[in-house]
């Protein structure tokens, strides 16, 4: 049996939808449902679509454009629109009166929502009405996959994706999500609670009703919380956590966080390896100063590219983490425990020049106007707590130690610190 703009309207799943234009053909059989993504929408439609807009897509078409687009749908039969308007975005053209006008003398209706409303409710309640349930799953996941890869098309976004997919996903769901990395601090989240994730004792296994390529657990604390874990390359974890704080997840849900990620690992592949060139680069530079390889035009140039000054102070802090071997051979789980290290002292001294060779850790650090050497070594005693709670909550073994190399003066004398604090971690290995 056919479903209708009327039956929809009927259904009052959604209590903020108002008929705005055309009460006279509301009969019209609705054949499927899309986003306006792309001014050309009317190219990929096969006929009979409800399609869903708030215009953004033509801002900056003339009116002679917009209405040629509009002439295109038409032709198209779609069964209706329904528009979130931004009242805050004011246009040379007024594409909202245009469409009114443009549909009330074709018989078209007009459906407003609410600005705060995701249309990917409307779309999971439609398509369950008008497709049996394997054919909703199929184009579901057709929908949230197209909607969800173009997240690292989108040139205003391409350097930074994660955020803007989480918040496409938090909308399609209905509820927050955030991403937390390995030593369970949060990545990213849609909500402001940023604090650590904590796995409970209740923790288990979880399999969704989908075909799914990605690990999936449960565990129930005020909300049940659903965690996938995300390996990148086989070197790096992270969790995404979804909260069912508004509704229960679909079948479709699922369909929709498997795509995001899949997207997520894809994106975190690219963004690794490029990090990966990067620091390289910088550790080899590195590397070389801290070992007075360097001399001349060449250390001048090294140090500018660092961002070091001839004027300021510094101090060399080493830290121990698996003990050296006559072959300099290390197991992948050594490597990935000293990586996981690595991330998180950079986690807590973002501003520094950190660098890793194999098992060796180093920081280059600037002595700021009025520290003190008492201040800064507790600091790095606040760090080496955290760092050691960390690897006991992974239940490793690792010998953490910090070694804070003698106060210098200008990049120059980098390699009599870094001696002294390689000095102080041999004292303490004895």
């Amino acid at each position: 049996m056919a479903y209708t703009v009327k039956q929809l309207l009927e259904s009052k799943q959604f209590p903020d939808m108002r008929l705005v234009i055309c009460k006279e053909n509301l009969n019209q059989e609705i054949k499927g449902i899309r986003i306006i993504e792309i001014e050309d929408m009317e190219r990929y439609l096969t006929g009979g679509e409800l399609l869903l807009t708030n215009m953004k897509v033509y801002f900056g078409e003339t009116e002679r454009e917009f209405r040629k687009h509009l002439n295109e749908l038409e032709k198209k039969q779609v069964s209706g629109f329904i528009i979130k308007q931004h009242p805050d975005m004011v246009q040379k053209v007024n594409y909202y009166d245009i469409l009114l006008k443009f549909c009330s003398e074709r018989n078209i209706p007009v459906i407003e929502i609410s600005e705060d409303e995701y249309y990917w409710g409307i779309i999971k309640y439609v398509i369950l009405q008008i497709y049996d349930e394997n054919i909703a799953r199929l184009i579901y996941f057709k929908l949230t996959h197209d909607n969800i890869s173009n997240m690292l098309l989108d040139g205003e976004n391409f350097e930074d994706p994660t955020k803007n997919i989480l918040f496409l996903l938090s909308s399609m769901i209905g509820n927050p999500v955030a991403l937390y990395y390995s030593n369970l601090t949060c990545c990213a989240s849609t909500t402001q609670d940023l604090s650590d994730f904590v796995f409970e004792k209740n923790v288990e296994k979880y399999k969704p009703d989908i075909v799914t390529r990605f690990e999936y657990k449960k565990q129930r604390k005020e909300h049940t919380q659903y965690i996938t874990k995300i390996h990148v390359l086989g070197r790096v974890e992270v969790y995404l956590v979804v909260t069912e704080v508004n509704m229960p997840l679909t079948i479709l849900d699922y369909m929709a966080l498997e795509n995001a990620v899949f997207t997520l690992q894809y994106s975190f592949m690219g963004t690794y390896a490029q990090n990966q060139i990067e620091k390289k680069y910088q550790r080899d530079i590195g590397y070389s100063l801290l070992n007075g390889l360097l001399t001349g035009d060449e250390l001048s140039k090294a140090a500018r590219m660092l961002k070091l000054k001839d004027t300021a102070q510094y101090c060399v802090v080493s830290f121990h983490t698996i003990s050296s071997n006559s072959e300099d051979y290390y197991t992948k789980e050594e490597l990935e425990e000293i990586g996981v290290i690595e991330g998180e002292i950079q986690r807590l001294l973002p501003d520094e020049h950190i660098y890793r060779n194999l098992n060796q850790i180093v920081c280059i650090h600037e002595i700021k106007p009025g520290e003190t050497q008492a201040g800064f070594r507790e600091e790095m005693e606040k760090l080496y707590q955290t760092v050691q709670k960390q690897i006991f909550h992974r239940n490793k073994t690792t010998d953490f130690q910090i070694g804070i190399g003698s106060i210098v003066n200008g990049y120059g004398d980098l390699k009599k610190s870094f001696k002294d604090s390689k000095k102080i971690i041999d004292y303490m290995d004895m």
